[in-house]
């Protein structure tokens, strides 16, 4: 029996690059085995206990991500807009930061010869929003855009890519997206989405649809594949939200603008990125279902997803 190929996963503490190595593990058929990639491996215990190889690496630190992909197949690439720059970095931005990352993976995936690398990004949303306030660096939403910039990176150095953009995960609805409770009982949902339907999914599904990628090969090199589980509405996720909880949950549309000036930290980030959900929705919403699902027949739409995490939703603080 010739030797499984090893895809190495960095960010495999995350969301999403943990939801792909559960996503390799979980077959027992694969032809793969993971390298799980972290900064810290005291912080990777559960994926050590589960006999998973743990290799510390930094995407900051291009030889050490070397090591990490050295006779390695291929890499799951993850980067994290949302985590500042460590005090005396010479990063000036978190977008210069994740910029300068996503090159280091480019050179060190060329330089370890890896067959098949698979790059998270997202699309440019500037076009989209022409009149929008611009935020760091000179982006609509940073988080998207430096990405979509970075693609560049693995083009030019001629790594064989596939191209992944990740949705609107459905678990963003026990954190920041998550019903509240107003001072007359009444559950509410508010997003600043508009009517508009948003692409959407669980990030269990990012990592199938990732591992099907890899098991595909050659064949989606060069591709870019947009991740998705459900489109949903407002009224959608609040549907499923209260068939969850067994009580009525109104879907409240907010204004972008008014999220804007919330004051909350990267404000004005999210409110364009919701903003550019609903003036790029034509063009988002042209995905092919019946293709993904032949990558992954489990792919779960939200009221599925909502109804098997009814004991999440319950056990929020509402």
């Amino acid at each position: 029996m010739s030797a499984k190929r090893i895809i190495t996963v960095l960010g495999a503490t995350g969301a999403q690059g943990g939801s792909v190595v559960r996503a390799i593990a979980a077959d027992p058929t694969s032809g793969f085995t993971v390298r799980a990639v972290t900064r810290d491996r005291a912080k990777a215990e559960d994926l050590l206990a589960a006999g998973i190889e743990v290799v510390e690496a930094d995407l900051d630190d291009e030889a050490s991500l070397r090591r990490a992909l050295d006779g390695a197949h291929g890499a799951f690439v993850v980067t994290n807009w949302w985590e500042p720059p460590a005090a005396g970095s010479a990063w000036t931005s978190r977008t210069e930061r994740e910029q300068g990352q996503a090159a280091n993976a480019a050179r060190a995936a060329a330089a370890t010869g890896l067959r098949h690398v698979i790059w998270s990004t997202l699309a440019d949303t500037r076009s989209y929003l022409p009149d929008a306030p611009r935020q760091e660096a000179g982006y609509t939403v940073p988080h998207a855009d430096g990405k979509a910039e970075a693609n560049a990176f693995f083009l030019d150095a001629e790594v064989p890519t596939t191209f992944v953009t990740a949705p609107m995960y459905y678990e963003s609805l026990f954190t920041f997206n998550a019903p509240r409770r107003t001072q007359d009982g009444t559950l509410v949902l508010a997003m600043p989405i508009g009517s508009a339907r948003v692409v959407s999914g669980t990030v269990d599904d990012v990592g199938r649809i990732a591992y099907a990628i890899f098991n595909r090969g050659d064949a989606l090199v060069g591709r870019t594949v947009p991740i998705a589980s459900d489109l949903c509405s407002g009224e959608d996720f609040a549907a499923g939200v209260a068939d969850a909880l067994g009580e009525p949950v109104h879907y409240v549309p907010v204004d972008p603008a008014a999220l804007a000036h919330s004051g909350m930290p990267d404000a004005g980030e999210l409110a364009n990125m919701f903003q550019y959900f609903v003036n790029a929705e034509k063009d988002l919403t042209q995905i092919d279902f019946n293709w993904l699902r032949d990558l992954n027949p489990g792919l779960q739409p939200f009221t599925t997803w909502a109804s098997a995490n009814r004991h999440r939703f319950r056990a929020l603080d509402l």
